[in-house]
């Protein structure tokens, strides 16, 4: 991430001055939109999911100092820069200040932190836009740019119903297997909110760990090689043992049973004050058929 002072030395005064004024404004006008709020958690749930499966753990900042500020992905292997618009009409090079120019600046200045494998990245919210953009990126910048399709929605159900990719990505991150649509919904919305509390950025294990405090029940417990079975108090097993036709475990970090064509989920983690009490009640009561433990349910 640079600071005015790296631009300054990397690029002059002026294009310090501009940076500078660019990151204002961008802040001020990100308050109230959520294009930008989505896609970075949208990406939030890429990396997350990537790195559920052992590659690199990147820091995540919206609205950084720079030429391209929107969001910046940064980790060991390449650091990617992203600048969105969400417009109808956009131009490489149209402008007091052309995109083609602040990929360029961008790419130069992180060349000039020793920024590994910088890249840039525009997003718009029209695939036919995006094509477009995509076939006519200027030479200067074309080996280090790139053009996303990111579609606009107004309400994070909608997106979440309507871009598969994301549904993936969820999927791999909630709290039960076989997610619904509005478990795939609450999890990005955890996503979102903790994407907020990190004003100045944070590694996307953080931010994971920052969703699930926040909305416990809708993220899954991590590291995933846990036997999270070993929480199960004997007492609480030896009781479910006995109720003819229920299967029980623990999967993703949360206690999950089946029985006779139903099945649940405890809605709070096996590491949860709240499951606690649940074993302890139900070794108080000690429930001797299927229809006993689901009164004994929360």
């Amino acid at each position: 991430m640079a600071t005015n002072a790296q631009i300054k030395a990397c690029l002059g005064v002026d294009a310090a001055r501009y940076a500078a004024n660019k990151h204002r404004g961008g802040s001020s006008g990100n308050k109230g939109t959520r294009y930008e709020d989505f896609f970075m958690a949208f990406k939030v749930a890429e990396a997350a999911a990537r790195w559920m499966v052992g590659e690199s753990n990147p820091h995540v900042k919206g609205q950084d100092e720079g030429f391209v500020d929107d969001l910046r992905l940064g980790s060991d292997d390449g650091t990617a820069y992203f600048q969105m618009k969400n417009q109808e009409a956009v131009s490489w090079t149209a402008g007091e200040h052309p995109i083609a120019t602040d990929f360029q600046y961008q790419h130069k200045l992180s060349v000039f932190m020793n920024e590994p494998a910088p890249s840039t990245n525009l997003v718009v919210p029209a695939a036919t836009l995006a094509n477009t953009l995509g076939e006519s990126i200027p030479v200067d910048i074309k080996s280090h740019s790139a053009v996303v399709h990111f579609p606009w929605t107004r309400t994070a159900n909608k997106l979440v119903l309507e871009l598969p990719a994301l549904r993936e990505h969820l999927a791999v991150l909630s709290h039960v297997e076989k997610p619904t649509d509005d478990a795939l919904t609450g999890t990005f919305g955890a996503l979102l909110m903790a994407c907020i509390e990190f004003p100045d950025g944070a590694t996307v294990s953080q931010l994971l760990g920052k969703a699930a405090g926040l909305f416990p029940g809708q993220i899954r417990l991590l590291p995933d090689d846990q036997d999270w079975e070993r929480h199960f108090d004997l007492r609480f097993r030896q009781v479910l043992d006995r109720i003819e036709g229920l299967m029980y475990g623990a999967s993703r970090g949360f206690f999950q049973w089946t029985a006779f064509g139903t099945s649940g989920v405890f809605a709070q983690s096996v590491l949860s004050e709240e499951f606690a009490l649940f074993q302890n009640q139900i070794v108080k009561l000690q429930p001797k058929t299927f229809e006993a433990f689901e009164e004994a349910l929360p």
